[in-house]
């Protein structure tokens, strides 16, 4: 009996070393079940960091959307794009400090195409982590985003506030010194701002 015992607890132990051996190996996070407005951000070589985003009415800018429109020019002729923005400060990230996303048309855009469910690929949208050295310089230095995939989790309403939640997957941004390659998970609740127009 003692060594039947002996048998099934040295099983365990491996089946515990090499579970956790293999989850070191492959880095995985799992978006799914991260907190709301909460990003894991994992490097390559093995540093992770945690960072939340700012709730209204704190200093920095909380999870907000909007939409507005600008002018390009192309050969001389102003040609009218709009932008679908997603952004928000992050607190308590010792890696980035801000990440925007932003979606382009050259037709007028509605939070109400956004259906939930629908998933994007990084070559459908631009996305940037930005990292402040100090708040007192208010220098922004931002990497774009080289791979990974926004979805549509759904829209809410409360109060007088309608917001959007996105999940973020596997978004993945080069280190400002380019020493390693950050990986960026979470499921962030974005408050609607009016439409910005001219």
């Amino acid at each position: 009996m003692k060594q039947l015992k002996s048998i099934i607890m040295a099983m365990m132990a491996m089946c515990l070393f090499t579970a956790c051996s293999s989850d070191d190996d492959e880095n995985i996070v799992d978006s799914a079940w991260t907190e709301v407005n909460v990003l894991r951000i994992q490097s390559d070589n093995g540093k992770a960091s945690m960072g939340t985003m700012y709730k209204s009415g704190e200093t920095y800018n909380p999870p907000h959307c909007y939409i507005g429109k600008g002018i390009v020019y192309n050969d001389s002729n102003p040609i009218t794009v709009y932008h679908m923005q997603f952004g928000a400060n992050i607190k308590g990230s010792d890696v980035f400090n801000m990440l925007n996303i932003s979606f382009e048309s050259n037709k007028p855009m509605s939070f109400s195409n956004m259906k939930t469910g629908d998933t994007f690929d990084s070559n459908q949208f631009h996305a940037a982590a930005a990292y402040t050295p100090t708040w007192t310089t208010y220098i922004l230095i931002q990497a774009p985003a080289l791979s990974g995939k926004v979805t549509v989790v759904g829209t809410s309403k409360i109060g007088n506030k309608s917001y959007m939640t996105l999940r973020l997957s596997d978004l993945r941004f080069d280190a400002i010194d380019h020493s390693c390659v950050y990986t960026v998970n979470g499921t962030v609740e974005y408050e609607i701002w009016d439409i910005h127009y001219e």
